[in-house]
């Protein structure tokens, strides 16, 4: 998380694979995880483990507190990693995920991700490349409550996009 924070300024296109570079960093904006995102969650998945969803129950762990359900707080993840302009239009796929869960998230919290591009890597398709991304989701208090990678395939630029070369008579050429 050294990089210095980069926040992409064409909105309606990420980032192709050749515009990366190990070492930037894209923020997304915040999200307040509510109440009703825990239910709906719990509905959704099917998870009603009591620590999410019995305010009793979860007074007697260690949180002292219902908590968010971890697969939640990736799943807006997921979401905030398009809010930070890097992806949008130009990726292909997630690839792999990787996740260690650092503290907890609770009803009320504001979560919002960092990805660090650290490491670019060719695709066996021409038309993509293969980039890992470092994800810290950072709560309110800039509290790090998960981290992981995120594998991503990612397009190239298409040959259309790239800059034009200007010629000697000073007629542009594709």
């Amino acid at each position: 998380m050294d990089g210095e924070a980069v926040r992409p300024g064409r909105p309606g296109r990420g980032y192709w694979f050749e515009e990366l570079a190990v070492g930037q960093v894209f923020d997304s904006p915040g999200r307040t995880i509510t109440e009703t995102d825990v239910v709906n969650f719990a509905g959704l998945s099917g998870d009603y483990t009591p620590v999410h969803t019995d305010a009793e129950y979860a007074r007697r762990m260690p949180f002292r507190r219902r908590i968010a359900h971890g697969m939640l707080v990736q799943s807006i993840a997921t979401g905030l990693g398009t809010r930070t302009g890097v992806l949008e239009g130009t990726i292909a796929a997630i690839s792999g995920v990787t996740i260690d869960w650092k503290a907890p998230v609770f009803p009320g919290d504001t979560i919002r991700l960092r990805l660090e591009v650290a490491e670019l890597g060719a695709s066996p398709a021409k038309r993509t490349g293969r980039v890992v991304y470092r994800a810290h989701v950072l709560n309110q208090r800039d509290q790090v409550v998960s981290e992981g990678t995120w594998s991503a395939i990612m397009l190239r630029a298409p040959r259309a996009a790239a800059r034009p070369i200007e010629t000697v008579a000073g007629e542009v050429q594709p």
